[in-house]
């Protein structure tokens, strides 16, 4: 939002008061995310599964069998 009719860049007190209060009230009603909720969900984390697994399956099949 700028201010009207060609005035500085500058906002008044009163906007500046405004939009701290605004911002303030969406972080606070803002619903924390747990970080456990999180582990294992993001696409890296899931890129990364998949590469341990194939990494114990070639482990496991290059190994000769004792029996």
């Amino acid at each position: 939002m700028r201010p009207k009719g060609g005035q500085s860049e500058q906002f008044s007190d009163a906007e500046i008061q405004r939009r701290m209060e605004a911002g303030i009230r969406r972080a606070l009603n803002t619903p924390p995310k747990p970080t456990k909720e999180l582990v294992g969900k993001t696409d890296r984390a899931k890129a990364q599964k998949k590469s341990r697994v194939r990494k114990a399956d070639r482990k496991n099949q290059s190994k000769p069998n004792d029996a």
